[in-house]
């Protein structure tokens, strides 16, 4: 499925697939009201996304994967987060989703409504895990005059609720049944089914430090084993290559269109060729052939020049759907690679393998493998990821070395040391989706070694609250959310 579909749904907001009885006062080729068969495609891709493209671009930032101009050193200020908020989520597509649900339980479209609800529990945990209080209970009421936000951990327990509800949703009959207008899944209830087991696992590790009851929950889920399993169920969108309409992976424009914003970090460079880890070529493009050009996170000089806009490193066939670095070198521009049709990935059977493992060392469970076995297979999941692209190949022989290197660093490691290995490869597997990123790293602290040349802001631990906002306060961004201590 691709990206094409937001566009295509825009359209199918003017015409009627479904035999309806018309009324003379309306005009059926002007529509009030969108069919829920209509609205899913334009809700997915709406809240989606902003988090592949600004909210990922700031996560990626603070845990120096890249450094952008905008959101280097913990840049991020009230005017920058309006459009999400408004226009993307509460306006855009959260508003889409709740009105399938609602839509969609008057028609028992139940299939509708439960992948709706796993889509808006997905959506709201992301804004509770950047902003903590948020509107939840008065969000699609448009006749209060003050709005109430509620605090993010009286709403995780409710999405949780609600991804319970989801699950029975999508098991019950329904009068229509998604098919190509779900363009994360095409219609596969099983998948949407482990997307929402997964969720949970993800939602339920998130407040671990906070919550004594989700170690239980979790053991119920690992051994289930209901949850995301291959890559074949990974939780993710596919952009297309079109420029006309424009739907190329927002991470592809900026850095083989625009070509202005963004460097990878010094820090994640030295990571990865230290490891002499083979998703380089993939990770990277480097436009001066073999030779790697990043940057120092809060480094403030010649950012505003753009000096080295043909010399950089820039992100390369994973995850932007750029170019494969066979050390050609070479400006980037919109005709390389894969012209943009990246994938964004938001949860995958190798997060879900790291979860687990960070699960065994913190709360005692019992995983899936042993804690060596998890750790060797979420590196090895990570790869078969890179080498699903079918554009080049990582070996056998190179896979093998990479795995047995990483393993002999964590057999000899003690628990603290464990967990910095998964955390470690959880990140490095997650290049490309800076919100998790961000996420691990105020859960853990890891990565524990990240340094600004200069640092001009206070660390970013939460978001800012929109300037068309009237929140009980604006807290400052290095207040911590709920479940971060």
């Amino acid at each position: 499925m691709t990206y094409k579909y937001k566009l295509l749904s825009l359209l199918f907001l003017t015409l009627c697939f479904w035999a309806c009885d018309l009324d003379i006062n309306e005009d059926p080729n002007n529509p009030v009201t969108a069919e829920v068969h209509e609205l899913l495609p334009s809700g997915q891709l709406t809240v989606i996304e902003p988090v592949a493209n600004l909210i990922n671009a700031i996560g990626s930032s603070v845990v120096q994967t890249r450094v952008s101009t905008r959101h280097d050193n913990y840049n991020v200020d009230i005017s920058t987060v309006t459009g999400i908020w408004n226009n993307q989520f509460y306006s855009g597509g959260l508003n889409d989703l709740e009105q399938i649900i609602t839509l969609g339980t008057e028609s028992e479209s139940w299939h509708y409504v439960g992948i709706a609800k796993l889509m808006k529990a997905y959506t709201f945990s992301i804004m509770v895990d950047l902003w903590n209080d948020i509107p939840y209970t008065d969000a699609f009421n448009p006749d209060l005059e003050t709005i109430t936000y509620d605090s993010g951990e009286e709403i995780y327990p409710r999405l949780i609720s609600l991804i319970e509800e989801a699950l029975l949703d999508l098991g019950r009959s329904s009068t229509f049944s998604p098919g190509g207008d779900d363009v994360i899944y095409g219609g596969d209830l099983a998948k949407w089914g482990r997307m929402g087991k997964t969720l949970l696992l993800k939602m339920y590790n998130q407040t671990r430090l906070v919550d004594s009851s989700v170690g239980t929950k979790m053991q119920a889920l690992i051994n289930e084993t209901s949850t995301i399993q291959s890559s074949a169920d990974d939780f993710q969108v596919v952009f297309g290559s079109s420029t006309a309409p424009e739907n190329r992976m927002p991470l592809f424009t900026s850095d083989y269109v625009f070509r202005l914003d963004n460097r990878i970090s010094n820090y994640f460079g030295d990571l990865l060729y230290g490891n002499n880890d083979p998703r380089i070529p993939y990770y990277f493009y480097n436009q001066t052939p073999g030779t790697f050009v990043g940057r120092d996170s809060g480094d403030p000089s010649d950012l505003a020049q753009f000096e080295d806009q043909d010399t950089r490193t820039f992100h390369g066939v994973y995850p932007a759907g750029g170019q494969f670095d066979a050390g050609q070198g070479g400006a980037t521009n919109g005709d390389m690679g894969l012209k943009g049709a990246g994938t964004f990935r938001m949860m995958t059977n190798a997060m879900r393998i790291f979860i687990e493992a960070e699960a065994v060392l913190t709360l005692g469970l019992n995983g899936s493998g042993t804690i060596e076995e998890l750790f060797e297979a979420g590196i090895r999941a990570s790869m078969e990821k890179v080498n699903e692209m079918g554009v080049g190949t990582i070996t056998s022989t190179q896979i093998d070395d990479y795995v047995n290197a990483r393993m002999a660093e964590f057999d000899v490691a003690d628990n603290d040391g464990k967990l910095r290995l998964v955390m470690m490869e959880k990140y490095i597997h997650n290049f490309g989706n800076g919100f998790e990123q961000y996420n691990d790293w105020r859960r853990t602290g890891i990565p524990d070694d990240l340094t600004l040349v200069v640092q001009t802001g206070v660390i970013l631990n939460r978001f800012p609250y929109p300037s068309t906002e009237n929140p009980p306060s604006q807290p400052p961004n290095n207040e911590f959310v709920f479940w971060d201590n």
